[in-house]
């Protein structure tokens, strides 16, 4: 659900100089994050492995999708015939060369349509075996108490050794082994003191766009561009999508209105069955509530003047990762193409949104390839390349398709 930006009308005092002090809680929460993780991995590689299997197969369903979209069969053959999904992949392939043949001999197109239904029927089953895999994983996953929740708190973390050492007198964890070892652990990362993770810091330049194309489990994905930044364990990823809904789930009047949008930014894009809107996404993977911050603010610029800068806000989540998708105004993509900053800041806001607030921490996210990158993902959109790859993936109902 796409969700506006809140209105800022405060004015922030700067966060501490060079932010090189963790704010307050920041200890507290990377200690208890350790000694949460040194048991909770051991478990989680212990379930790992036994997913295994699950793991492979589920990575070659997902090749197999790909080599349907792609209609080739060189990344996948040969077939397993003993397999009822690799088998039924192997006749769609048949089947459709066949029905390709005879479509090349006589124009007809009703063997199009043919092909087009043979295809969609193809994509369900896989899937359906797709989704049939990560429901088991999940049940296993959840038979299992948190250990979902540990494995989002957990995995690929940066530990503290001496947390995870004073852990390890009483608890048997993979993890114990490496925290002894003075050599560098390729399986996990550990930091000597909880504040010591505040110096870590890491981007991930603008990502290049991705065109829309088919998730494993059969929807839509792609048609995006990103960019990451973290410090320690806190970490941010922002992105900007192609938010593709079904016309029939909106009211008439909510799917004018994000037509009438397109339009006035320029956005070629007709479908009979969907509705399009560019928007940001962000997930914010933070320890704890930290500094006392109520809000997260992403913003270009200082916050001076936050009515023009401030892109997104939301409040603080305790415990929880947040996570928001919002609209994207065109001067907002436009400032973006030219490669002006972003930055993410944790505040202290005044109860009510009036008057002088207190940042507690800013991240400012990485602009290497973000004016490439964002203005490549416009033209992809803009230019009508997004309506033809939709379309060839969902053809409009009376269309042969491809």
């Amino acid at each position: 659900m796409l969700v506006p930006a809140l209105t800022a009308a405060f004015a922030l005092a700067p966060p501490l100089d060079a932010q090189d002090v963790p704010p307050d809680g920041w200890v507290e929460a990377e200690a208890a994050r350790t000694r949460m993780c040194v048991p909770a991995l051991a478990r989680l590689i212990a379930v790992s492995d036994e997913l295994e299997p699950l793991a492979r197969r589920a990575e070659r369903i997902r090749a197999l999708a790909g080599a349907v979209s792609l209609e080739d069969t060189t990344a996948v053959a040969p077939f397993d015939a003993s397999d009822p999904v690799e088998r039924d992949v192997r006749d769609w392939f048949a089947a459709d060369a066949e029905l390709a043949q005879e479509y090349v001999a006589t124009g007809d197109e009703s063997i199009q349509r043919r092909r087009a239904e043979g295809r969609e029927a193809i994509r369900r089953r896989l899937g359906e075996a797709f989704q049939a895999l990560t429901d088991e994983g999940q049940a296993r996953m959840s038979a299992d108490g948190d250990l979902q929740a540990a494995a989002a708190t957990c995995e690929d973390a940066i530990l503290v050794r001496s947390v995870a050492l004073e852990v390890c007198d009483t608890t048997e964890s993979p993890v114990c082994d490496a925290a002894r070892s003075p050599e560098s652990s390729v399986r996990f990362r550990f930091v000597d003191a909880p504040e010591d993770l505040w110096d870590v810091e890491s981007i991930r330049p603008w990502s290049e766009p991705s065109r829309l194309g088919r998730a494993p489990g059969g929807g839509l994905a792609g048609a995006g561009t990103g960019t990451v930044v973290s410090r320690g364990n806190l970490v941010a990823v922002v992105g900007l999508e192609a938010v593709i809904q079904p016309r029939a789930s909106l009211a008439a009047e909510a799917a004018e209105a994000m037509d009438a949008s397109l339009d006035s930014m320029g956005f070629a894009f007709e479908h009979p069955g969907f509705v399009m809107a560019p928007a940001l996404a962000l997930r914010l993977d933070v320890p704890a509530r930290l500094g006392g911050a109520t809000h997260y603010l992403l913003h270009f610029g200082d916050l001076s003047d936050p009515d023009d800068q401030v892109v997104w806000s939301g409040p603080v989540a305790e415990g929880e990762p947040v996570q928001a998708l919002a609209p994207l105004s065109g001067r907002t993509l436009e400032r973006l193409a030219a490669g002006e900053a972003l930055s993410l800041t944790a505040a202290r806001l005044p109860e009510g949104g009036e008057g002088e607030g207190d940042a507690i921490f800013t991240l400012g996210l990485p602009t290497a390839g973000q004016a490439r990158a964002v203005s490549g993902w416009l033209t992809y959109m803009a230019g009508g390349q997004l309506a033809r790859d939709l379309a060839a993936l969902v053809p409009p109902s009376g269309s042969s398709g491809s």
